[in-house]
């Protein structure tokens, strides 16, 4: 089976000593977001486990303890974009997040590592040409240490629109989204990427963008070095063929505390133990476990919750 963290928690950024427990002990907990009161088991090692994928916006702290991902088969999406700490407060400099990109590339390879430069916002800070500056730079500065770069447009959330009013932050019309989106794909030839959207619809095969998805069939079986049975089941998005998977992140607790982020609640780290089978918290009496029977999807098909 797929098992990844997502951005929305950042655990290579904050939460490695959580990580490298749960290998160290084999299994891995995740509450529900949709109960509560309900806890999945999952066994966490590289026997069923076939990839690992992670999503984060600085992978340096990482990078010492790769050792103990060695057995593993990992997928890394790393978000470098142009913006500074007034929009991204708890993001290093971007000159050390590209140092760590091109390092974490030295160490597991090129194609396991994924650049992303998303979410792509206006503002009084960065307009259509500031992106086409910022992109070309960072395009160069990552060229040879990946071969595929995701962007998307900001989605801009109900109870994120007085935070984005605040900033003057909005999201392209679409004629600069077009505009943007032929560009990335021509520089993005020019230093040998592969230009993917993310869940921005399939309009955009005419300009030249992969729209099939950020972790479709293909990406994990190059992940896993090998082919996968996947699962009889529905995709969620009509948007790509993206394969979600296990996530093992939870919504909150990230420390960059970006002002555009869907995932708040930056108070939950309060609550995290690495000690804790759970990112954040611990199991309570009232909780329901519930074991999840993984195997690998390189033996077998169907869906295993």
């Amino acid at each position: 089976m797929i098992a990844y963290a997502s951005m929305r928690t950042d655990i290579p950024a904050f939460y490695s000593d959580w990580l490298m427990r749960r290998i160290e002990e084999g299994f891995v907990m995740v509450r529900s977001p949709y109960n509560d009161h309900l806890i999945y088991k999952l066994p966490f090692n590289p026997e069923v486990i076939d990839c690992l994928g992670f999503c984060t916006k600085d992978p340096g702290k990482i990078i010492p303890r790769l050792g103990a991902l060695k057995e593993w088969k990992t997928l890394w999406h790393v978000t470098i974009t142009p913006y500074g700490k007034e929009y991204e407060p708890g993001v290093r400099d971007k000159r050390e997040i590209v140092s760590a990109f091109k390092n974490l590339s030295l160490r597991v390879g090129k194609d396991k590592v994924v650049w992303r430069y998303d979410p792509v916002f206006l503002s009084p800070l960065f307009s259509i040409s500031s992106h086409k500056t910022w992109f070309s730079t960072l395009s160069s500065l990552l060229e040879g240490y990946t071969d595929r770069v995701i962007f998307s447009f900001l989605d801009i959330y109900p109870f994120l629109k007085d935070n984005m009013q605040r900033f003057g932050i909005r999201a392209p019309e679409k004629s600069e989204m077009e505009d943007l989106a032929s560009f990335f794909v021509e520089e993005g030839k020019r230093h040998g990427l592969i230009v993917s959207s993310c869940a921005e619809g399939r309009w955009m095969n005419a300009l030249g963008v992969d729209t099939s998805g950020c972790l479709t069939k293909e990406v994990w079986e190059k992940c896993a070095e090998k082919k996968l049975n996947f699962p009889n089941k529905k995709n969620k998005r009509g948007e790509c063929d993206c394969i979600l998977g296990f996530d093992i992140g939870g919504y909150g607790g990230c420390g960059m505390k970006c002002v555009y982020c869907y995932g708040r609640n930056y108070e939950r780290h309060e609550v995290h133990n690495p000690l804790s089978p759970l990112l954040f918290g611990w199991p309570r009496k009232e909780d329901e476990i519930k074991e999840v029977k993984a195997e690998s999807w390189a033996d077998r098909d169907g869906w295993l919750l």
